[in-house]
């Protein structure tokens, strides 16, 4: 038995649910397939898969055989694109973990820019609004917003984003325009949840003052593109970065309040593992993200 081949049968068995469509991805029978996770089983000693006539779903020992068959498949994909790749070259993938807006509204509109200079360099990105761990998701790097807190990471500030906070024309017209922070006793906001459950609380500054406002609010979300829907519906005020909303500003789906009480300025950094040897296309695409944001923040700073 062909190991690697078998792990690849069974990985696109529990990822398709059907031993048919993992036989359509991989090109092959489904008679291949069978036996591969067939043998597989028979070498472990372990059942691996729960059959039924219309879909295959994993044992607890299959879905932890299928999370470090996942990462070994990975592993070894990255060495053979080590390996055939000359020194110096920048092919390759790169995985990256990055905020659902700052990937939406900064990184992917520029994308076509970067792959006309880099080709051979292909991007796997998650979008994760939480700080995912870089070893566990098997990342090379991942945008951060906000203060670094992980320990033994390196964490390269790009620089920091100004905060303002926005209604919609809809939210102006049945509530007014808050002029002052005294004012806002009188307003609804849009309230955020961390992931740790914690309400993200409504900042501002005033002079060199950080001032807390507790804010009425109707809803609460743990996402930032709802969050964002919610100020763009009239739902309440929002807060966000100036490169994320001022886009709606300008097709007028959002305007602009309490302009001379902006939240404390937000670092961004691109982290990623001090111990681990990068291979070239990974610091060629952390360069380009640092030229990227840096381009990006000082146009709205």
């Amino acid at each position: 038995m062909d190991k690697i081949s078998a792990m690849k049968a069974y990985v696109k068995v529990v990822e398709s649910t059907n031993f048919t469509r993992a036989a359509e991805v991989l090109h092959t029978s489904t008679v291949y397939v069978t036996r591969m996770v067939q043998a597989l089983e028979s070498d472990l000693g372990v059942k691996l898969l729960i059959r039924t006539t219309r879909r295959s779903k994993p044992t607890d020992a299959g879905i932890r055989y299928y999370e470090r068959c996942v990462a070994l498949l990975r592993d070894l994909e990255e060495m053979d694109a080590d390996a055939q790749a000359s020194k110096g070259s920048n092919s390759g993938i790169v995985r990256v973990s990055m905020p659902s807006l700052v990937a939406k509204s900064v990184v992917i509109p520029e994308l076509p820019k970067f792959f006309a200079s880099n080709p051979d360099i292909q991007l796997d990105i998650g979008i994760a609004d939480h700080h995912p761990d870089l070893i566990e998701e098997g990342l090379d790097c991942a945008v951060r917003v906000g203060p670094v807190s992980e320990l033994g990471v390196v964490a390269k500030t790009v620089g920091s984003y100004k905060t303002l906070t926005y209604a919609s024309p809809d939210y102006i017209r049945a509530h007014g325009e808050p002029l002052s922070l005294d004012d806002l006793g009188n307003h609804i906001g849009v309230n955020y949840a961390l992931k740790s459950g914690r309400i993200r609380s409504w900042e501002f500054l005033e002079g060199n003052e950080v001032r807390s406002v507790a804010l009425k609010s109707s809803i609460l979300v743990n996402d930032a593109d709802t969050y964002v829907a919610c100020g763009l519906a009239g739902l309440g005020l929002i807060q966000g970065g100036t490169f994320v909303l001022d886009p709606h500003v300008r097709a007028g789906r959002l305007i602009k309040v309490l302009r001379d009480y902006p939240s404390n300025p937000r670092p961004v950094s691109v982290v990623y593992m001090p111990n681990r040897t990068k291979p070239r296309r990974v610091d060629v695409f952390i360069d380009w993200l640092i030229g990227l944001y840096s381009g990006q923040l000082a146009d709205q700073l």
